[in-house]
């Protein structure tokens, strides 16, 4: 019995080894994959977070802190629970964030004038120069993103992300 488990583990660790010999292709096929855009539009959104991530370490900001801290310098007495809804982060996520934001110093939470159940949030004037400057940044990151299209292309492909968004948005809507 005892040799019977010795050959086995030695054939399993055989298989093992001929297994690592192998060496991987260089590339894989995603023909079929390359031709879905959910899965080309999460690729592109993977390469652009990890550039966004190297590009705004300085800063120090992650891309939800970044889009929420833009999304309340435009939206002056926003909720959270707008913000929440409009970023698609769920609630507690939310939460967390803004607590990063307002030990930062950038943020502040209040209880609403229109509806004391609701938190509105608030840039403090440290948060407002910040948001000016990440701003640039951003602009600055996006015209790097966008670099390989020319200026009609750059426009056209806003334009149709935008479409397909809208499209679905007003999907979901519907579908309510």
């Amino acid at each position: 019995m005892q040799k019977a488990n010795k050959r086995l583990a030695a054939s399993k660790s055989l298989r093992f080894a001929k297994i690592e010999e192998k060496t991987p292709k260089e590339t894989l096929d995603l023909t079929a994959l390359q031709r879905t855009p959910g899965f080309m539009i999460r690729i592109l959104q993977i390469q652009i977070f990890e550039e966004f991530f190297n590009y705004f370490s300085e800063a120090g900001f992650s891309p939800a802190e970044h889009s929420v801290l833009i999304t309340i310098r435009g939206n002056p007495l926003v909720t959270q629970s707008e913000v929440a809804g409009a970023l698609r982060i769920q609630l507690p996520n939310l939460v967390k964030i803004l607590l990063k934001l307002e030990t930062k110093g950038f943020v502040k939470r209040k209880r609403s004038t229109r509806d004391k159940r609701a938190v509105e949030l608030v840039l403090t004037a440290r948060g407002e120069q910040v948001a000016v400057q990440a701003a640039k940044m951003a602009d600055d990151f996006n015209r790097l993103t966008l670099s390989p299209l020319s200026d009609n292309e750059q426009k056209q492909f806003l334009l149709m992300l935008s479409r397909l968004v809208h499209a679905r948005t007003n999907q979901q809507n519907q579908g309510q």
